[in-house]
C-alpha cells in the first residue's frame, strides 16, 4: 500500500462511525494503514454500543496515540448524529486540511484516501469529494443487484428532490475542506436519521447557492460487506423523511422545476397507464364479486377496460393527438403487443440466464417497457402530422 498523501502532506481525519461492530472491526486492516501513512487520524465514534465495540476501538487508539481518538456517545443516536459530532470535532481549530467520514466495515477501502486529497489538491473549487459506487470497466465494484437497484431508486428520487443531478448520494466514503462552509454543516443536528447524506447536501446547496463544489468521485473499488443494517421499514421511513428535506431546504425555482417534472409527458404517460390499471382491476373486481363471473372472464374484461381507457388518456391527456382513432388505435394496441412480449423476453432472460430475482427482473422490465411504448407512442402511435 503506498502512503497516503506523502510526508509532509496536508493533514486528514476520518470518523468511523461505530454500532455494534465488535466482530467485524477489522482493527488489522485500520493498524496496517495508520502504520502505512503519517499524515491520517481517526475519530472512531462509539455509537452506544451494546457489544465489546469501545473497547475494540481503545485497544487501536492506545496503539495509537496521538493519531486515532475514541468518541464514545451515550445512548445510541444513530449514524447520522454520531457522524455529525465526529466531524464537529474533526473540524475543530486548523488541525486538519480535509475531514470526512468513512464506514466502519471497509467497504471503501483506506487506501482511496489519497485519491480524495488528490482531487482536492487538483481543484480548489471543490469543498466536498464523494465516493460514488460505478461499475464502470477496470473498477472492482462488488454490489448486491437487489441492493444496487434499490440504490438507483432512491438516487434518482434524491436528485428530483435536490434538483441536482447526483448519481450516489449514499456512499459511506465522503471528504470535505476544512473551512468555515464546510464546518457550518455539522453544527446543527440533522432532522433526517437515515438519509442525512441527502440532507448534508441539501444544506451545501442552500449555503453555497448550487452544487458546483461538490465532486463525485467513481471508486476503483467497493465491496458489498456482510449484511445490511437497514431493514426494509428503514425505506418506508426514507420516504418521509425525503419529503421534509425537500420541505425544509428546497427553493421555489426548485419546486417550479417539480412541477415541470411531474406534467411532462412521460410522467403523464406513466400516470395514464397507472389509472388504466386501476380500472382493470376494479372491472375484474366488479365482474366477480358483483356479476358472478369467472376469474379469468373478469381478467379479459379488466383488461380490455384498462387498455381503452389508458388510449384514452394517452390520446387526449398525453400526446393531445389530432390523428383519426383508425390509425392510432391499431397502432397503440401493436405498441401494446410489442410491449408484452419484451417485457416477457426481458424477465425469462434476466431469471433464467442471468440468475436474478423475479421481482427485480420484473421491475427491470416494467421500466424498460414503460420507457420503449413511450418512445414508439410519441414517434409513431399519436405522431404528429407532417
Amino acid at each position: 500500500m503506498e502512503p497516503a498523501n506523502g510526508a509532509g502532506g496536508p493533514r486528514t481525519c476520518l470518523v468511523v462511525p461505530c454500532y455494534n461492530e465488535a466482530t467485524r472491526f477489522d482493527t488489522a486492516a485500520f493498524d496496517e494503514y495508520l502504520q502505512a501513512t503519517s499524515n491520517v487520524s481517526l475519530i472512531l465514534v462509539n455509537d452506544g454500543s451494546a457489544d465489546a465495540t469501545l473497547g475494540v476501538l481503545e485497544s487501536l487508539a492506545q496503539k495509537h496515540e496521538g493519531r486515532v481518538r475514541v468518541l464514545d456517545l451515550q445512548p445510541n443516536g444513530g449514524k447520522a448524529e454520531a457522524v455529525r459530532r465526529g466531524m464537529a470535532l474533526a473540524m475543530q481549530g486548523s488541525d486538519y486540511a480535509y475531514a470526512g467520514f468513512w464506514d466502519a466495515d471497509l467497504a471503501t477501502p483506506l487506501d482511496a484516501v489519497a485519491v480524495f486529497v488528490d482531487v482536492f489538491q487538483r481543484l480548489a473549487r471543490v469543498d466536498a469529494v464523494f465516493g460514488t459506487r460505478v461499475a464502470l470497466l477496470g473498477r472492482q465494484i462488488d454490489r448486491k443487484p437487489m441492493r444496487h437497484y434499490l440504490g438507483r431508486l432512491f438516487a434518482t428520487a434524491a436528485s428530483v428532490v435536490l434538483a441536482l443531478p447526483v448519481y450516489d448520494t449514499q456512499c459511506g466514503a465522503k471528504l470535505f475542506r476544512v473551512n468555515e462552509q464546510c464546518r457550518a454543516l455539522f453544527e446543527a443536528p440533522f432532522g433526517s436519521r437515515w438519509i442525512f447524506d441527502v440532507e448534508l447536501v441539501a444544506r451545501y446547496c442552500r449555503e453555497r447557492s448550487g452544487q458546483e463544489g461538490i465532486y463525485e468521485l467513481p471508486l476503483d473499488r467497493w465491496e458489498d460487506v456482510g449484511e445490511s443494517k437497514v431493514r426494509s421499514v428503514d425505506f418506508v421511513r426514507a420516504i418521509g423523511e425525503m419529503w421534509i428535506i425537500y420541505r425544509t431546504y428546497t427553493k421555489s425555482e426548485n419546486r417550479r422545476k417539480l412541477l415541470e417534472l411531474i406534467t411532462a409527458p412521460f410522467v403523464r404517460y406513466a400516470a395514464a397507464g397507472a389509472i388504466g390499471t386501476l380500472f382493470h382491476f376494479a372491472t375484474l373486481s366488479a365482474c366477480v364479486e358483483l356479476a358472478g363471473a369467472s376469474p379469468v372472464m373478469g381478467s379479459i374484461a379488466g383488461a380490455s377496460v384498462g387498455a381503452l381507457v389508458n388510449y384514452v388518456l394517452n390520446y387526449h391527456m398525453t400526446f393531445a393527438s389530432q390523428q383519426s382513432h383508425r390509425v392510432t388505435l391499431p397502432r397503440f394496441l401493436a405498441v401494446a403487443a410489442f410491449g408484452v412480449a419484451l417485457n416477457g423476453a426481458i424477465v425469462k432472460l434476466a431469471t433464467e440466464r442471468a440468475g436474478v430475482h423475479y421481482l427485480v427482473a420484473q421491475a427491470i422490465a416494467t421500466v424498460i417497457v414503460l420507457g420503449s411504448g413511450f418512445v414508439l407512442n410519441k414517434i409513431w402511435t399519436f405522431a404528429k402530422r407532417s
